[in-house]
């Protein structure tokens, strides 16, 4: 039995939905970005120099305990 003109209709709706929701969602990403305030070029790069001195200082700490527990373990003798 082939589908009538009713079914069809709504066959076709259903499959053209996700791509309709999907084309809305782009468009509202869209709209949103152009609201974004970009940092500047100077603010990118003292934000980078933040977090390259941050992980530096982490790095050192952990590095620092390491070597500390390292020490401890070989002088107690595990």
């Amino acid at each position: 039995m082939a589908p009538t003109k009713q079914q069809s209709v709504g066959l076709l709706a259903r499959l053209k939905r996700p791509f309709l929701n999907l084309a809305k969602f782009l468009r509202e990403v869209w709209n949103e970005l152009q609201r974004v305030v970009w940092p500047t070029n100077e603010e990118c790069f003292g934000f980078t120099l933040v977090v390259i001195v941050g992980v530096l200082v982490v790095a050192a700490w952990v590095g620092l305990w390491d070597l500390v527990f390292t020490r401890l373990m070989t002088l107690i003798g595990i």
